[in-house]
């Protein structure tokens, strides 16, 4: 009879073991997913606010002329960057001092005879372009729009 009740704990411990293992591969899948729909969030909110700041920088741009005092007007904290102008941002999307950056806009602009040509992007902390633009319109409907 001992025998009988030692098959029968054994053959219970296999079983246990068994579904504890499909148990352990599902949550393991599952915590995946997870982890992929955070990345997916994560990135789809820095897309959108990338898209917008480099949309409102356009608008500021070719209707400015893209100098550094009026983009200071409409992004605060807006700093000369060699030959253009940029504007930090930290994790939480407002703007902050460069030592502190997750995101900076870049705006750089340059005339072409008749044509004013800007490239404004938006770069994570790496240095890659999350969203860009570029902006090509006729100098001369800067002058019309500041003095019409």
């Amino acid at each position: 009879m001992g025998v009988k009740n030692n098959s029968r704990s054994s053959l219970f411990l296999i079983e246990l073991i068994i579904a504890i293992l499909f148990f352990s591969l599902g949550a393991a899948v599952c915590v995946q997913a997870f982890v992929k729909a955070h990345t997916l969030t994560a990135q789809a909110q820095d897309l959108s606010f990338a898209s917008s700041a480099v949309s409102s920088a356009a608008s500021v741009v070719k209707y400015t002329g893209g100098a550094l005092e009026q983009i200071q007007e409409q992004f605060p904290g807006a700093f000369a960057d060699g030959d253009g102008v940029a504007v930090c941002y930290d994790s939480q999307f407002a703007p902050c001092q460069t030592g502190d950056a997750v995101y900076t806009l870049r705006i750089q602009t340059r005339d072409e005879g008749d044509v004013r040509q800007a490239d404004i992007r938006m770069e994570d902390r790496s240095g890659q372009t999350i969203y860009g633009l570029q902006l090509r319109y006729p100098a001369a409907q800067l002058l019309e729009v500041r003095h019409g």
